[in-house]
């Protein structure tokens, strides 16, 4: 697939972070807007080399067009050993380190190659660029080298192209000026290439732009706030998924606080601004010099999975999830989260062998169109359930007048196609015709009792329940009530049965608050009055987890496991400073009981 025509959903950031015992290795990091990183893999190296230095530094990530697979190259270079810079400089290692995966997850063994020329002091900070004209990559690298002409040795930039990361064509110089020159990094865009390099002499960043990736033919572009910028390495240039604008990153080692953004609207004039403090977040460890690689929202999933903190499960912005089994597929039903006023209008459903995994199934029902008749916008909350063959999704939706309903929508396969009915299930109207006390016809859940028969809880500032027919789009009227007991009840009450007592589950306080959790109760029988126990979830700010509600539970079909699905602030928590009420994303954890058979409070 052509880079072109693939869809980028974020980014992520393969670095090392310093010279400690453990600091020179391949760490990642990841981000949804190119700006604000959390640490993957809880802060420890994804990859190791036990290559040559036994040490890399500087890694880059490119991605193979072609071969639909990714390569990382790095410097094989251990400043933690002991030798010193000068042995870096003068002696060090002619060997770049190479490591393969076709799913950023699972990569191969690293394998040296000996690309510096000989007698060359270093090869430092390998970098790649896909070369479509000559269909192969070119591989450029700083060396210090001394020819017959100099005195002394000095930095210069040199290449080799090559298909697969083993072959190479030999070196040959690629940029030389009066001073030393190190960290290349180039973008394409629009027919031009843009180059940035260290001047080794002056540390600071110079632009240079060409039609092509010839060594001759780049000018220097003139760019006043980089030349002003000292005491900086490590380049990286990558443009935001979103929109027409990159980001510029680079490496503060003089002052020791690693990178800082720089963005441009206006790359072929290289006018760059430098980002306030507050603009950005680099996450907890201190990031050294890397490259930063767009990727899809597949990818995004398979990071978060096989990196992420052990909760989240959704990359991106989802709320409200229900979580079901049916055969041997996980899915999850989540509101789609990040729009002002919770006035997002497409449902997506995820699916997964393994609830770790997940694959968008893509948009069950669009509310800004024809799909739900009754509805215009609010696409909040739902929830599943299957009979016969047969899958019923609830989902609430704004009606014309503005108020919000449940309607329900049918399916023959639980990642739909699904077919809404034509007028809602639950309206305000119906509240007060029954007189049900009500704040909001909200947030259903699906309860179905031992004998099979179905139910409906709802709800806002009041906790409801109504039997659903035997068709499971009606209802029978006469059996709504609200639900006694539910302390401090806010919305999204749930229940399930265990050991003979119904075990009531609910959100409080407000969804935009850090202080959103969820109490937990008992009753007797499924209409209440329910007993509270106790809060089962709520925030860990240690863990900047917060606002840690509106859930749903899961049992393993067949065993006494359990699963609570629930959201919490996008993190990292900096990345939205108001609104972070419709900025959240999707978590997983395992639910337990105790001995007592009460329901345990969930570990963050």
């Amino acid at each position: 697939m052509n880079e072109q025509d693939r869809k980028f959903s974020g980014y992520l950031f393969a670095h090392f972070i310093g010279e400690d015992a453990d600091g020179e290795q391949v760490y990642f990091s990841y981000s949804e807007d190119g700006l604000h990183w959390k640490d993957l893999n809880a802060g420890l190296p994804v990859l190791r080399s036990e290559l040559g230095e036994k040490g890399v530094r500087d890694p880059f990530l490119v991605r193979s067009p072609k071969e639909d697979k990714f390569y990382l190259i790095a410097t094989d270079l251990r400043i933690a050993s002991g030798k010193g810079w000068s042995a870096a400089v003068n002696a060090g290692s002619r060997d770049m380190i190479v490591w393969e995966s076709a799913d950023l997850v699972h990569w191969s063994e690293p394998w040296a190659v000996t690309v510096g020329i000989p007698g060359a002091g270093c090869v430092w900070a390998p970098e790649a660029i896909y070369d479509e004209a000559a269909d192969n990559f070119l591989v450029f690298w700083a060396s210090a080298t001394q020819e017959p002409h100099e005195t002394e040795r000095k930095h210069k930039i040199y290449s080799a192209r090559t298909k697969d990361f083993r072959s190479f064509t030999p070196a040959e110089k690629y940029i030389e000026r009066e001073n030393h020159i190190i960290d290349t990094t180039i973008i394409a865009h629009n027919g031009s290439y843009y180059r940035f390099s260290k001047d080794e002499t002056t540390k600071n960043i110079r632009v240079e732009k060409s039609a092509s990736l010839d060594k001759d033919s780049f000018a220097v572009l003139s760019s006043p706030v980089l030349e002003a910028l000292m005491g900086v390495e490590g380049p990286q240039i990558y443009k935001f998924n979103d929109r027409e604008e990159w980001c510029l990153i680079v490496d503060r080692y003089a002052e020791g606080k690693g990178y800082l953004p720089l963005v441009t609207s206006d790359l072929g004039n290289a006018q760059f601004q430098v980002l306030p403090d507050g603009a950005y977040h680099l996450g907890k460890t201190k990031k050294r010099h890397g490259g930063v690689l767009p990727i899809t929202a597949e990818e995004c999933h398979r990071l978060i999975a096989a990196f992420g903190d052990g909760h989240q499960v959704l990359a991106g912005q989802f709320a409200d999830p229900d979580l079901a089994k049916f055969g041997d597929r996980y899915y999850l039903y989540p509101t789609t989260d990040g729009f002002t006023g919770w006035s997002g209008t497409q449902f997506h459903v995820f699916s997964s062998e393994d609830m770790r995994n997940w694959k968008d199934e893509g948009v069950i029902l669009d509310l800004a169109t024809e799909d739900v008749p009754w509805a215009v916008g609010s696409a909040w909350a739902p929830a599943i359930a299957s009979k016969n063959g047969k899958y019923y999704y609830y989902f609430c939706g704004k009606m014309h007048d503005g108020k919000s309903a449940i309607g329900v929508a049918v399916a023959d396969n639980p990642a739909g196609p699904f077919r809404a009915e034509p007028e809602p299930l639950l309206t305000m109207g119906l509240m007060d015709r029954l007189g049900i006390r009500m704040g909001q016809t909200i947030d259903p859940s699906v309860f179905i009792e031992e004998d099979g028969t179905p139910y409906l809880l709802f709800g806002n500032s009041h906790a409801a329940i109504v039997q659903l027919g035997e068709d499971m789009v009606s209802i029978v009227e006469e059996t709504m009530k609200n639900v006694e007991g539910a302390v401090d009840f806010r919305e999204a009450i749930t229940v399930l049965k265990r050991g003979g007592l119904y075990h009531f589950t609910w959100s409080c306080d407000d969804t935009g608050s850090e202080d959103y959790h969820v109490k937990y109760g008992t009753a007797e029988k499924l209409y209440g009055p329910i007993t509270y126990r106790h809060v089962v979830l709520a925030k860990n700010k240690e863990k900047d987890m917060l606002g840690t509600a509106h859930h749903s539970i899961l049992q393993e079909p067949g065993t006494d496991n359990y699963y609570i699905a629930y959201h919490r602030f996008v993190t990292p928590l900096t990345r939205f400073t108001d609104g972070k009420g419709f900025h959240r994303e999707t978590c997983i954890t395992p639910l337990t009981f105790d001995h007592e058979g009460w329901m345990e409070r969930v570990q963050l």
